[in-house]
């Protein structure tokens, strides 16, 4: 078995991997999703609000939903110290960022939860709308490090 360890930095690499092609994919090469993630925002939601949803296929909504999870996960991670771990709900297993919220509380929030749920209220996404809730979720909406 697998080591939770050892499945959540495969899981990061993969993350991290994809975000940068998809960066790299949008001419974004010059920014530093390390340093500074939100310089990535209003390219990545250009891009989101310029599809057309009622084309998408399966494997592109696939797509989008594990790109914006991707970023999702970036921007709490960089701005909030968020930390992966891996809880067991209803579904199986679900990696879930823990973040400390500005009240002190200790928090997991599941960028792919928060982004499905997202699709389900409302379309398009809009990169802004789901970071937001993103940050409610952690309780820490508004007070970046």
């Amino acid at each position: 078995m697998v080591s939770q360890t050892l499945q959540i930095a495969r899981w990061e690499s993969q993350r991290r991997e994809a975000l940068a092609e998809v960066a790299a994919a949008l001419d974004a090469k010059g920014i530093d999703l390390d340093a500074d993630p939100l310089a990535f925002l209003a390219i990545l939601d250009s891009f989101v609000t310029g599809q057309d949803y009622g084309d998408l296929d399966d494997d592109e909504w696939v797509w989008l939903h594990a790109t914006l999870a991707a970023y999702v996960a970036q921007v709490l991670i960089v701005e909030f110290g968020a930390e992966w771990d891996i809880v067991d709900d209803a579904r199986g297993s679900n990696y879930v960022l823990m973040v400390t919220g500005s009240d002190g509380l200790q928090r997991a929030v599941s960028p792919m939860d928060v982004v499905h749920e997202d699709f389900n209220e409302a379309l398009p996404p809009i990169v802004p709308r789901i970071l937001a809730k993103a940050e409610l979720a952690a309780g820490v909406g508004g007070t970046r490090q």
